[in-house]
């Protein structure tokens, strides 16, 4: 049987069935140099994996290792049931941004791009290397701080 659970940015309700089979795999972290990037650290082991820790907290949004996922999707592409944990990681963040426990440099970063439309500052040495490869200069964009005061990204990061 394939699982395959639709996953809402407001609950995790109705997929406890699906993050206990995730909970029990493990396999996304378990193939070394194709798994998740997370596993690698030193906090994790193949019986306590990433994912175990992220969606087997008492919190999730209060855990750390949350912000530790790049969202590469290797778990999504290993799964062999389908469950897709970056699913349940991605709810889990927009829950810990909801209630205000995102960390300073998510929240940096997030500001950086509505701001500027760019994940990195736009500095002189930037400005030089452009220039000197015949590029326009990088402006700032403000559509992406429309599309946050819009969608209310700005109102979260107040």
């Amino acid at each position: 049987m394939v699982i395959n659970v639709p996953y809402t940015r407001r609950s995790l309700k109705g997929s406890a069935d699906v993050a206990e089979v995730c909970l029990m795999c493990g396999v996304c972290c378990a193939v070394p140099e194709y798994g998740c990037p997370a596993q690698y650290g030193s906090r994790f082991t193949p019986r306590h994996t990433y994912v175990y820790d992220c969606l087997g907290a008492e919190r999730p949004s209060s855990n750390p290792s949350i912000w530790l996922c790049v969202s590469c999707h290797k778990c999504e592409e290993l799964c062999p049931y389908e469950v897709s944990p970056i699913s349940f990681i991605k709810t889990v963040k927009q829950a810990a941004l909801e209630e205000g426990k995102a960390p300073d440099v998510a929240t940096t970063e997030i500001e950086q791009v509505v701001n500027t439309g760019y994940a990195f500052p736009i500095t002189a040495s930037t400005e030089r290397h452009r220039e000197d490869l015949g590029l326009e200069p990088l402006r700032p964009t403000g559509e992406l701080r429309r599309i946050a005061e819009a969608t209310g990204l700005r109102r979260l990061m107040r």
